[in-house]
């Protein structure tokens, strides 16, 4: 990790629903360069954050502080936010009716101004990175999920962004799709991006992350290393969820 700095600063972050709490003060860094991989189970506030840090949920108290700015600032300061932050769901979200490069190219020239040409030279490049160099005319609904996945990766690339963060990119998968998602955010990995990823891929977290985050109940439980967290983790209620999530099946 090449960490020359804080790119997301939370502190006492709390989000209610309602009478549900989803996150419980919770407070976190993520630096320039590094890999954190949130885990825990679901419903204990993973893709909540990831909302709060591109501003998809405003807290309920709190602050969060990405690239500088607040994603619960003016509309524009948080379009202007959006811009440095990537996101990838868990379901793709791409527009059925527009072709693989179509849905890469189209929020730079209209969010960033680049000429029809320029977009479509970024989207070709952008496209061959996560391997689908020849199917940029082809339709979602004539790629596989995992292939929408990666049309979904390189449409948030096309950005251009310092942050990405994916939100269990993996889970609407059929398990033969999902490694070839994984080499996709392993070379982004490699590349040095800034990432923040939500994820039952114990495996994937073992082997990129930079740290590891548990969470239960909206609050962090344990967090550090890899090789803390997941082969010799502190805290018992880390250590039952590995021992479910990691039992042979």
């Amino acid at each position: 990790m090449n960490a020359q700095g804080t790119i997301v600063s939370i502190r006492n972050l709390h989000k209610r629903f309602h009478h549900i709490t989803a996150l419980d003060d919770v407070s976190l860094d993520i630096h320039t360069g590094e890999v954190l991989v949130l885990i825990g189970p679901s419903g204990c506030g993973k893709s909540t954050l990831l909302r709060c840090i591109n501003g998809l949920e405003r807290p309920t108290s709190g602050t969060v502080t990405v690239c500088g700015q607040s994603p619960t600032g003016h509309d524009r300061d948080v379009n202007l936010l959006r811009r440095k932050v990537g996101m990838v769901f868990q379901h793709f979200h791409l527009f059925p009716h527009l072709t693989a490069l179509e849905n890469v190219a189209l929020a730079p020239q209209h969010v960033l101004g680049l000429t029809q040409g320029q977009c479509e030279e970024r989207a070709n490049a952008l496209l061959d990175k996560v391997g689908l160099a020849k199917r940029g005319a082809t339709y979602p609904h004539k790629l596989s999920g995992g292939q929408q996945q990666r049309v979904a990766i390189a449409r948030a690339l096309a950005m251009e962004p310092q942050l990405m963060l994916f939100d269990e990119p993996t889970s609407a998968l059929d398990p033969e799709l999902v490694g070839e998602v994984l080499e996709v955010m392993r070379a982004l990995v490699e590349e040095g991006m800034t990432m923040c990823v939500v994820t039952h891929e114990i495996g994937f977290a073992r082997d990129v992350a930079h740290r590891v985050l548990f969470m239960d109940h909206g609050r962090i439980v344990e967090q550090g290393p890899p090789a803390q967290v997941l082969q010799d983790p502190r805290e018992a209620r880390t250590r039952d969820f590995l021992a479910r999530v990691l039992r042979p099946q």
